[in-house]
Parts: C-alpha cells; sequence; structure tokens
C-alpha cells in the first residue's frame, strides 16, 4: 500500500518522507515494542498512554513510518509521518480499505457465548483444505479485528473474524471495516447487561452483524436460542443448527464420557469431541454448518473436531495431586456458569467443589444473577462451594438457603485462603471447578 494511498484515504497530512513508498499492511503495528524492521507504527492514544510519546521507541527498532496525531519527533525526510485528526479511525479506514482488495469469504462470528471456541473449530474445519486467517485470541474489537484485516495476504482462501461488544454500534462499526459475507450468531445470553440493559437489547446489537449481509449472504443461526429462532423473512440464505428437529442441521445420539462428547448430525454418526460440556455441540455444529458451506468432507470434519483442544482458560482440564480441576477462569457470565456446572455434573468423580467469583458487568441485576448462581450450584451435584468477591457473598448465601451443607460453604477473602480449604476438603479422585 503506497504512502500516497494512505494519505488519501486517511484525509491525512505527508508530514516528512516519500509519498510514493510501498508500506506493507501486514508490518501496521500499535504497538512499539513488538515493531519490525520496515514496519509502519500507528499511534493510537489509549486513557492511560499516548502513542504519540512512542514514535521516537518505534523509529529506533527500524520502523519505516509512522501515523500521529501530533508530531513530536525531529524531521526526517528518510522517516514517513503522516499526520491525521483521529489515529484510531484512520487505522479502522485502512484496514477496511485494504479488506475491499480481496475478494474471499469473510466470516463474521458473534454471540454471548462461546465465540473463540466457535472460531478455533471452524478455523481448524477449514484449514483442512484451505489457507485461514483469523484473529488471534480474543483480538476481537475495534482495534484488533482491523490489525487483523491487515494481516491479508493474496495467499489466504477465507478470513474468519470474532466479533466482540459490550455497546450498541460496536458489531454495525466492525461489520462496515470487516464487510462479512457469512455471519454467525451462537446464542444470545445476559453478559454485558451493565450496558446493553436487558437481553433484548443485547438481541439487537448482536443482530447488528445481519444488517451488513447482501442477498448471496448467509447467515448462521443458533436455532434453539429463543432469540435467535424468531429470525425470519430474512434478504438472505438462513441455515439453523441445533438440537431440535426444526433446524436444517440436528445434532442426535449425544454421549456424554469423561472428557468425551459424542452425537451425530442428520443421521452421520461419528462426531467426537475431547471436550468438557454438552455446549460445545453447538459450537460443533457451527464449524460443521460453515464446513459443509464450503465443502469440506465429513470425514475431514471429523477428524478436525477430534484433534480440536480447548482454548486456555475455557473448561481446561488440570491433574493436580489426584484432583481434576476444571479450569473456566477466562470470563464468566450465566449462561457460561451453568455450562460449566453441567460440565461438572457430568464428569466422574468422588466429589465436586466450585470455585465461584464475581460475574462482572451484569448492571443493576448483578446480585440477583450471583443469587441465581448460588440456585444452580445447589441444584447440581456439588458437595462444596467456595465464594470469592463481593458479588459472589450473594452465591453464597442463595446456596445456602437452598439447602446445601453449610458446613461445605465459603466465603473466602484471598487465593491463599481458597487454596488452604481445598487441600483441606478435596480428596484423589474429586473434581473441582474454578
Amino acid at each position: 500500500m503506497l504512502v500516497k494511498e494512505i494519505l488519501k484515504i486517511t484525509r491525512g497530512r505527508l508530514v516528512s518522507g516519500n509519498p510514493d513508498i510501498d508500506i506493507a499492511p501486514p508490518k501496521i503495528s500499535t504497538d512499539s515494542r513488538t515493531m519490525m524492521k520496515g514496519g509502519f507504527f500507528i499511534a493510537l492514544k489509549g486513557p492511560n498512554f499516548d502513542g504519540d510519546d512512542f514514535v521516537k521507541e518505534a523509529f529506533a527498532k527500524g520502523a519505516r513510518g509512522a501515523l500521529v496525531a501530533v508530531c513530536k519527533m525531529q524531521l526526517d525526510d528518510k522517516r514517513i509521518i503522516i499526520q491525521v485528526r483521529d489515529t484510531l479511525e484512520a487505522l479502522q479506514t485502512i484496514a477496511s480499505h485494504h479488506r475491499m482488495k480481496f475478494r474471499i469469504p469473510v466470516i463474521g462470528i458473534t454471540g454471548s457465548n462461546g465465540k473463540t471456541t466457535t472460531k478455533e473449530m471452524m478455523w481448524r474445519v477449514l484449514s483442512a483444505k484451505y489457507n485461514v486467517l483469523k484473529n488471534e485470541g480474543t483480538k476481537n474489537n475495534h482495534i484488533g479485528l482491523p490489525l487483523t484485516l491487515l494481516k491479508l495476504e493474496s495467499s489466504h482462501d477465507i478470513c474468519i473474524l470474532e466479533m466482540g461488544m459490550n455497546h450498541r454500534g460496536e458489531i454495525r462499526l466492525l461489520c462496515d471495516i470487516a464487510k462479512p459475507t457469512i455471519a454467525v450468531i451462537t446464542n444470545i445470553g445476559p453478559s454485558h447487561l451493565e450496558f446493553m440493559g436487558n437481553l433484548n437489547k443485547i438481541f439487537k446489537a448482536k443482530r447488528e452483524i445481519l444488517e451488513s449481509l447482501c442477498k448471496k449472504s448467509i447467515a448462521i443461526l443458533n436455532g434453539d436460542d429463543e432469540y435467535l429462532s424468531k429470525i425470519r423473512n430474512a434478504s438472505f440464505d438462513i441455515l439453523r443448527f441445533g438440537l431440535e428437529d426444526s433446524n436444517d442441521l440436528q445434532a442426535t445420539d449425544i454421549s456424554v464420557g469423561r472428557n468425551k462428547i459424542k452425537f451425530g448430525v442428520n443421521g452421520k454418526m461419528g462426531y467426537e469431541l475431547n471436550l468438557l460440556g454438552l455446549h460445545n455441540i453447538w459450537n460443533a455444529l457451527a464449524a460443521i454448518a460453515v464446513g459443509t458451506r464450503f465443502n469440506i468432507s465429513y470425514g475431514s470434519m471429523k477428524r478436525s473436531l477430534f484433534a480440536y483442544k480447548p482454548a486456555y482458560m475455557r473448561l481446561n482440564l488440570r491433574r493436580f495431586n489426584g484432583l481434576a480441576i476444571i479450569d473456566d477462569t477466562y470470563n464468566s457470565n450465566p449462561s457460561s456458569m451453568d455450562c460449566a456446572l453441567e460440565a461438572l455434573r457430568n464428569y466422574p468423580a468422588n466429589a465436586r467443589w466450585v470455585v465461584s467469583g464475581d460475574m462482572l458487568e451484569l448492571g443493576v441485576h448483578g446480585k440477583d444473577f450471583h443469587r441465581m448462581v448460588g440456585r444452580m450450584v445447589a441444584r447440581s451435584n456439588a458437595k462444596g462451594l467456595l465464594t470469592f468477591g463481593r458479588l459472589s457473598k450473594a452465591t453464597l448465601s442463595e446456596a445456602r438457603n437452598c439447602g446445601m451443607d453449610k458446613d461445605n460453604l465459603w466465603h473466602c477473602s484471598t487465593h491463599g485462603q481458597i487454596a488452604g480449604i481445598l487441600r483441606r476438603v478435596a480428596k484423589s479422585g474429586d473434581a473441582v471447578l474454578i
């Protein structure tokens, strides 16, 4: 991408340097610490930092140029410096411009739960046949998604983008940048209620991904979801997945073993996941739906899903001193907590223990949702509950009110206290959900 091209699309001003220099989009970075030789630094501004203060460091590490809001460096004709009004907006504009140079399918994934797992499963399924770009980890916001798009090269066949949000309009912005041709929505659940207010508003915010689709596009939706099942009469194709008979892709003959789930899809048996949690069937179905769309064979999808390993801190099974530790510490909301408790319930163990912290961003309903989790734990087959955090006191109180043995209920003020109690009460052969 030529410097003069960047100047045109961002309406920037060339402070110094040659406008005919070519900048490689994959080398564009917002982090001066990881700047590559020949790279291009975009100086973003945050609540606690100003990227313009790190331009000198970026050049010292070999940057070829920088895009800034305020030039704080001594000018040098060999260094490209572009000045713009808003560097974040410029990053997004450059990424969108770069994306439009590639006539490839772009898959956007959003939902309240399962986005990262679905993305990773989908990437594994499609990578058996295609060269697929995806956003790494959870780089799914207004900065991470544009940086992912800038990595697009002519060798890529498909791009998969996880799209996160916690405010209305954020999915629309990401879609304006990425222009997805396929939209996947995993579910609608109570996350980010502090900012969204209620489930219907969350549904409307997630539904923004569908507004970007054209007639030749397709939406792949969880047909078991109360909100998503109501989407009808769209201008684009809809493919629904789930456990109910009404879905285009239906999981059947489900069986659960130790760290293993088996199921069939539309009569084809043999799918097997080396994962905890029945909810992963919905994640796998979304990946199968996309794989089917791209003519991935049944055998290939089976092998890819069998080989899939869970993302970090998402129901990872660990062994420690004879204990099975189920690590689900990445994030939590009432829906994901329900899924985690289901995974614990189905895991064969002598006794089961739950360690639960605060669920954030639930707004004025936060205490009510923590009480709900207390009821969920009490109804499960957990022997004991340890809570940590101010809001989780309501979880413990509700579990006690619902009949859990008070001798197996603890509210802890430190991580060390949690560890000490578990050392005392949890025995070899037990399972602990954290």
